[in-house]
């Protein structure tokens, strides 16, 4: 009898153990969550863009206002490299059609006090034209102005892996700053000029434009970006904007700076002129 109760006394205890090593080992399997995939899809290898800006939309009011935003951690020597052109091209006219409109350049930079609300205002506003954010992406999270942390919120919602921290930071890309956006109903381009954006936040920026019935050409990027040399990529979207360019050469001019990585510029028109298509795929799979 005895024994018996001594093997019961055994057979509880060693449950109990086992218990615990398998919560702990589920426990420790919880608290380091990874991300689906550290690298983006990238699937626009062969994206033809047809069509063009919507210049009789843009030159409608007389004005060709375009709002540049840098974001935080942005060389300085990159964002002094647009002054000069855009000194020389504020107050300027451009013609399209014979329709005059004069030229209105801002740029925001991330000592600019409040850029992250200056920014949203900017997307608000029915008068401007052309918004482009240039910066990190945040590896998904949003646009970063002050700091790392000051994030316009906009992200598909995948877990991402933060790696500006040490150790690295676990979080899920929320959508609270761009659900928050009203977007006017008037036609512009917007540029999210950053690493990955189109795998980052194409979809939940075209589905906050639906929302809004904004009929928005959304510029976004495959693969990593060398900031170094975004006032190039920049200058040259202006300057092919100014030009009256269609979207396959404004593609093919962004395309082919190649700065230490090749990068890919991705659009899909809102406007086609003499069509009802939006955007084409050749039949050659994508290459990365």
């Amino acid at each position: 009898m005895y024994r018996n109760r001594h093997s019961r006394r055994l057979v509880f205890l060693l449950a109990a153990v086992l218990l615990v090593v398998f919560l702990n080992g589920a426990k420790k399997k919880t608290t380091t969550p990874t991300p689906s995939r550290k690298e983006p899809k990238r699937i626009h290898a062969n994206l033809v863009p047809k069509g063009r800006p919507w210049y009789e939309r843009m030159f409608a009011d007389g004005v060709l206002r375009i709002a540049l935003f840098w974001g935080w951690d942005h060389p300085r020597e990159t964002i002094e490299a647009v002054f000069p052109a855009f000194e020389m091209l504020n107050g300027k006219t451009v013609y399209f059609n014979g329709r005059a409109a004069r030229i209105e350049l801002g740029v925001f930079t991330s000592v600019t006090p409040n850029a992250k609300t200056l920014f949203k205002d900017a997307l608000e506003d029915p008068t401007i034209d052309v918004v482009i954010y240039s910066g990190h992406a945040r590896y998904g999270g949003g646009m970063a102005f002050s700091d790392k942390d000051d994030i316009f919120r906009s992200g598909n919602g995948e877990l991402i892996e933060d790696r500006h921290e040490t150790p690295y930071r676990y979080y899920h890309a929320t959508s609270e700053d761009l659900d928050a956006t009203k977007f006017p109903s008037e036609y512009r381009i917007i540029m999210l000029n950053s690493c990955d954006s189109d795998a980052h936040f194409r979809r939940s920026w075209t589905r906050r434009f639906s929302e809004c019935s904004a009929p928005i050409d959304l510029l976004t990027v495959e693969f990593p970006v060398f900031n170094l040399y975004d006032h190039v990529r920049i200058l040259n979207l202006v300057r092919d904007l100014l030009a009256l360019s269609d979207w396959k050469t404004i593609k093919q001019h962004y395309d082919s700076e190649v700065h230490r990585r090749k990068n890919r510029l991705v659009v899909y028109p809102v406007y086609v002129p003499g069509t009802d298509e939006y955007a084409s795929f050749e039949d050659a799979p994508a290459r990365d």
